[in-house]
């Protein structure tokens, strides 16, 4: 019987979660080498994870008393996925340059100081003038970082980010059972580490290795080229021109995408490949016939109107699930107040009382805060509405479809801002609405997603399931601790406008962008859009009606609902990749034959975060920077 220490597992998931931030932070600003925490691919965690799996073949040989049990290892890779969710594209890298980028590039030609200065509480970013500029542009020489210019507003955001996580871990608390249980959904992005965890003959498999090498083998390529220019560079995508070179089918390989979708209903897999397609002759009927708007939308200007079909058909599979979910809520609910006792073999992480009250609390605490920056109270439920419909959405699509690199089709504060239009809310309202821009907008990994991934690995984990609660607030904490702290360290060490462009250049500016458009042509509520939102509703609704009622129909509406992402556009090829070798195998093979096919899929995930891992720690010895083998 394998022997259990959690204190063992909760100091190295500790140690391990801040490696992450700060190491990948470090790569971001200084390295620039490829992305090991931007998406919901967790590449961070799953690097570490093979390397500690390697290293617990060595102590069950030599000090096997010493070994890490299956437990201790999906506790600690559990810390290690809520760590990559933080530091950089789920927030701190938006929240940090926000902070002091608002100030930094104010100037006349931008309207910043007629429009979002004077509508900022000084409280929400930084005001030090010297702070501000040394951060982006260096410390001088001599010169101290100025820390105490940041206690105000780091403190006063960290309440709000620390309840937005709160209520994302207890919201997954109370639909795991729902998701887990009943539903069974598959969770594909949990399959590499389990496979790894549990299967002893793990590393003996040669069909893993095989898989591994592959992106492995072409990573190194790749990174050699960028040290000496005369090796070939292996180029894993191409785009075709079509609609009168208004729009361009992407053919892009990428392994751990191919390899997360080998374990992905063929029907979703099939939907998410189709309908891309589909969507994007849509938008090419759209543009050579001039259908669409002049307005910059943000995370969706290049399909405006498409974005909204698929935020409407987003709204009923959210709404479809809760209200298939009701009985289980409703008895949650019971719970709560006391009306039912459970027994403790039936509790989760945290009790249901605990999880009900704990996500009320938490969401209070948010909209008080949204207030207090100057959002009227009606807006800001509105908004909160909007933002978590959103995370349990990409939650739902990361957990049944793999689909590991997305983000919203709409974003919240564009949508509440569009529901009551920028004449009504006015400078006031907007203005703040536009900060929450750090944590709502380019939703390519958020906590929630992790959690729920988390929840479904440690379910085996029968006894003690508290430590997993102080598992997941521990590698928060420390994760929103150390990626700040770096983050500023960094950028008065090397000057942040030198790190990587988007972050620290292009974002602080990119939501004041259209804050600053809205107040300059402010309107009333965007009819138009929300009629493109419920036409995607009615698509999705007879998706839904018919795959409920028909075995043989072939189409998901989660599929449909994520179509018209940048991101699905440019991975549906290795979606159908994927696809297209399952159902050849399982027509052909049958499933045994799937079911050893899994190893060399599982070694795709596992070689390209490894190979984009060990190019960031040799780049790092070696001065070497911009070395970006792997996109997604």
């Amino acid at each position: 019987m394998e022997k259990i220490s959690f204190k063992r597992a909760l100091f190295i998931g500790t140690i391990l979660s801040i490696l992450i931030c700060v190491g990948d932070l470090w790569n971001m600003i200084k390295i620039q080498g490829s992305f090991l925490t931007i998406d919901f691919t967790t590449g961070g965690a799953i690097f570490f994870i093979f390397f500690l799996g390697v290293f617990n073949i060595f102590l069950k040989k030599f000090l096997p008393k010493k070994a890490f049990s299956s437990p201790e290892l999906i506790l600690i890779y559990m810390m290690m996925i809520v760590s990559c969710a933080i530091p950089t594209m789920g927030l701190n890298l938006y929240l940090i340059p926000l902070i002091a980028g608002t100030k930094y590039y104010a100037s006349d030609t931008n309207y910043y100081k007629e429009f979002i200065l004077p509508n900022l509480k000084r409280w929400t970013i930084l005001q030090d003038e010297k702070a501000i500029n040394w951060f982006f542009e260096g410390l001088p020489k001599g010169q101290s970082i100025p820390w105490k210019a940041w206690v105000v507003p780091v403190s006063i955001w960290f309440v709000l980010i620390f309840a937005l996580y709160l209520a994302m871990v207890f919201i997954m608390v109370l639909l795991r059972k729902r998701w887990v249980e009943e539903e069974k959904i598959n969770y594909p992005m949990t399959k590499a580490p389990i496979e790894l965890i549990e299967n002893e003959s793990f590393f003996k498999n040669k069909l893993m290795w095989f898989g591994f090498s592959i992106p492995f083998i072409f990573g190194c390529i790749n990174a050699f080229h960028n040290y000496f220019e005369p090796v070939p560079l292996v180029k894993l995508s191409q785009w075709i021109p079509i609609f009168r070179r208004t729009e361009y089918l992407q053919f892009r390989i990428s392994f751990p995408m191919i390899g997360f979708t080998y374990f992905v209903n063929s029907a979703l897999s099939f939907s998410i490949w189709f309908f891309c397609l589909l969507t994007t002759c849509q938008q090419g009927f759209f543009n050579i016939t001039g259908i669409g708007g002049e307005e910059f939308l943000p995370y969706s200007e290049e399909r405006q109107l498409l974005g909204w079909q698929s935020f409407g058909a987003l709204f009923v599979i959210v709404c479809y699930g809760l209200w298939n979910a009701r009985r289980h809520l409703f008895w949650v609910s019971k719970v709560a107040i006391g009306k039912i006792k459970v027994s403790d073999e039936e509790s989760e992480i945290v009790s249901y009382p605990f999880a009900f009250w704990g996500a009320l609390f938490s969401i209070f605490v948010m909209v008080v805060w949204l207030m207090a920056s100057g959002v009227s109270l009606l807006p800001a439920l509105v908004f909160l509405f909007f933002s978590f419909l959103i995370y349990i959405g990409i939650t739902r699509v990361i957990c049944e479809g793999g689909l590991a690199a997305t983000r919203a089709p709409v974003i919240s504060p564009v949508a509440t801002n569009s529901l009551f239009g920028s004449k009504n809310l006015g400078a006031s309202v907007l203005v703040p609405l536009g900060l929450t821009f750090v944590y709502t907008s380019d939703v390519r990994t958020f906590v929630m997603a992790s959690v729920a991934n988390g929840l479904k690995m440690v379910d085996q984990i029968k006894k003690r399931k508290n430590i997993i609660f102080l598992a997941i607030i521990i590698s928060i904490f420390v994760s929103l601790v150390s990626s700040i702290l770096i983050t500023i360290y960094l950028g008065y060490k090397y000057g942040a406008v030198n790190a990587q462009p988007w972050f620290f250049i292009a974002g602080p500016q990119y939501g004041w962008k259209y804050i600053v458009q809205e107040l300059q042509k402010p309107t009333g509520p965007d009819w138009r859009y929300f009629r493109f939102a419920g036409l995607g509703a009615i698509i999705c609704f007879l998706l839904l009606y018919m795959r409920t009622r028909f075995i043989w129909f072939p189409f998901h509406p989660l599929g449909f609902a994520f179509s018209t992402i940048m991101m699905t556009n440019a991975l549906w090829f290795s979606i159908f990749i994927s696809w297209l070798i399952k159902t050849i195998i399982l027509k052909y093979g049958g499933v045994k034959v799937y079911e050893k096919g899994r190893f060399f899929f599982i070694g795709l995930i596992f070689g390209q975060f490894v190979v984009c891992g060990l190019w960031v720690v040799i780049d790092f010895f070696t001065g070497k920077t911009g070395n970006t083998i792997f996109w997604a």
